[in-house]
């Protein structure tokens, strides 16, 4: 599987990355469930990234999997915009505050993509552009 030095080198960056996250996690002081899925979440997508690039099949995709990093920490971004809000009546209300909010997490994870393909776009032109015909 670790044919070439550099997949060595890949597959060890992505353990620290992992690792990292969890680091992370404990820092922010995340629930423990939280954390976990943060972390593993991460892991799944750290482990289906390098499979792709360890095919070569990451060239047009790679700002999709940026996209899909800031996915994993959705859960994370919702629990700390939470707020628990007893009321005199005995009941629990969980506030949940915009930046939480489903339609904000999305925005979230489009602006890496859009970003991503728009600097794929930027480099395609000025690659073009220079080229003499």
């Amino acid at each position: 599987m670790l044919n070439k030095p550099e997949e060595f080198i890949m597959a060890v960056l992505a353990g620290i990355w992992v690792a990292i996250t969890f680091i992370i996690c404990r820092y922010l002081q995340l629930p423990t469930d939280t954390g976990l899925l943060v972390t593993t979440l991460t892991l799944v997508w750290a482990l289906v990234f390098f499979l792709l690039w360890q095919r070569g099949r990451t060239r047009n995709i790679w700002p999709l999997f940026l996209g899909l990093l800031v996915m994993c920490w959705w859960r994370a971004i919702y629990h700390c915009s939470a707020e628990v809000i007893f009321n005199s009546d005995s009941s629990i209300t969980k506030l949940v505050h915009w930046y939480g909010s489903w339609p904000a997490l999305i925005i979230y994870a489009l602006i890496p993509v859009i970003g991503g393909y728009a600097f794929k776009w930027w480099q395609y032109k000025r690659h073009t552009s220079q080229t003499p015909v």
